[in-house]
């Protein structure tokens, strides 16, 4: 029995082990297979500012690699728990021009967010 719990907690354990970020290629089937809710894929942020949409649930980690600063919310969170398919408020504040917008979820290396999860804002801007 207890070996049958050793194997069932080792296989569960594996199960997340480094899960890689979306890439641009993965960012656009999603968005054509309706993974990202009915959002079509993004352009980017404006002037640093806009919404991000994930198409996998769960702990988000933003930073900005080469200078600057990244939060999400009116509440400037660097992380945050995350819906799939659910826009998030987002701010760029400080980066330098050849900074990269990266983000993490649990188990897997930093990568690049695709502008293709990247919204420009619309209407009232907040502040």
């Amino acid at each position: 029995m207890k070996r049958f719990i050793f194997l069932l907690a080792l296989l569960a354990s594996s199960a997340h082990a480094l899960v890689p970020v979306p890439t641009d290629q993965e960012a656009q089937r999603a968005h054509a297979q309706g993974s990202c809710g009915s959002l079509g894929p993004g352009s980017g942020l404006q002037d640093g500012k806009g919404w991000v949409v994930s198409m996998l649930p769960g702990r988000h980690q933003f930073r900005v690699r080469g200078g600057g600063a990244v939060y999400l919310t009116v509440a400037r969170l660097t992380s945050m728990d995350f819906d799939a398919g659910r826009p998030y408020y987002i701010v760029v504040e400080g980066a330098k021009p050849n900074a990269v917008l990266e983000w993490k979820i649990p188990g897997s290396d930093w990568g690049p967010v695709s502008r293709y999860f990247l919204y420009p804002p619309q209407g009232t801007p907040y502040k």
